[in-house]
């Protein structure tokens, strides 16, 4: 099966899990609370978002007797910030998961705090690695979260594909699609409530950011190509607007039309300065996307990306396993 093949298998079976679950509930409006600090939304009944003073956006949810976190904030500060609105908007109950969307420093520089809280981490197993060493790495600092807590053994939990948790209520599916944004981007479904955690492989009123090294230009729009295909209420991206689901659309028009762009460049053998030449010329503008700093770097970068996946591809011994992660 060929990995378009099965994103959209994947995307078909978060269908019909929606189609076939009895227990769908019509979306809360979504609640504002706090005039500064950390602004929190209510989603639905029992998940909620929010925007910490530092890192990328966050979210939370019911599940059993507990709650599942999606990125913990940039650091043990922010991380600290939002386990206080966990606490208060879900009556103490204890975090017991908290899911990285990815291992960007926005996005996970607080899984100390929540692993410290009790939390098991869950994230894609090609950065497992980092992400262990990160979160059970001594604590030399007084002031560090896990400071004091010796006989502590945080736990990470990788996932190669999938995993879905339910508990008679809620639906919970956890995805990782292919890499994107990064090798080891997971995106977190809610199927009764149709809310979709996207981390940054959608952005709202923002430019996805195609700069990482480990991007996959072409990967990247096959996940968003499979993600138009789920029914999605509400969007928390990882980046802009929580709650509106339009930067689905808007992301996956600007990272194909990248990705097209970036091939075509590739294959006539431009470079950088040329590149930028041929970024401004008409027949290869993006509607509705100016010719900023940040566009330019992303095809670029997206140029780059693409020319170290083709020298691997014809360097890489007949019959050699992948080193680009994909769903099995």
């Amino acid at each position: 099966m060929t990995i378009r093949a099965r994103v959209l298998a994947v995307a078909a079976v978060l269908t019909l899990a929606v189609s076939a679950s009895a227990l769908a509930q019509a979306s809360a409006p979504a609640q504002q609370s706090g005039a500064t600090g950390i602004q929190v939304q209510k989603l639905a009944d029992g998940v909620w978002a929010a925007t910490p003073s530092n890192g990328a956006n966050v979210g939370w949810f019911l599940l059993g007797d507990g709650v599942v976190a999606v990125d913990s904030g940039g650091d043990a500060a922010a991380a600290n910030e939002i386990l206080q609105k966990i606490a208060e908007t879900t009556g103490n109950k204890p975090v017991r998961i908290l899911v990285l969307t990815h291992s960007h420093a926005d996005h996970s520089g607080g899984a100390r705090a929540f692993a410290a809280a009790g939390a098991r981490v869950i994230c894609q197993e090609s950065i497992a690695g980092p992400i262990i060493s990160f979160v059970a790495q001594a604590a030399t600092d007084p002031k560090d979260p896990l400071a004091g807590k010796s006989n502590l053994r945080p736990v990470v939990e990788s996932i190669s594909e999938r995993a879905i948790l339910v508990d008679g209520i809620h639906n919970v599916q956890i995805y990782f699609l292919g890499a994107a944004h990064t090798k080891g981007d997971l995106v977190v479904y809610l199927a009764t409530e149709k809310i979709l955690y996207a981390g940054d492989v959608a952005l709202n009123g923002r430019l996805p950011f195609m700069q990482s090294p480990d991007v996959d230009p072409a990967g990247w729009a096959r996940v968003l190509e499979a993600l138009s295909h789920v029914p999605v209420d509400k969007m928390v991206p990882g980046h802009g607007e929580i709650g509106a689901k339009t930067g689905l659309a808007d992301s996956h028009a600007y990272v194909k039309r990248v990705e097209e762009l970036s091939r075509k460049f590739m294959q006539q053998g431009l470079q950088d300065e040329a590149i930028e030449v041929q970024i401004r010329a008409p027949e290869n503008k993006i509607e509705n996307v100016p010719i900023t700093d940040s566009h330019i770097a992303n095809v670029k970068a997206a140029v780059k990306a693409m020319r170290e996946k083709e020298t691997r591809r014809t360097t890489t011994p007949a019959g050699a396993p992948a080193r680009t992660p994909t769903p099995k």
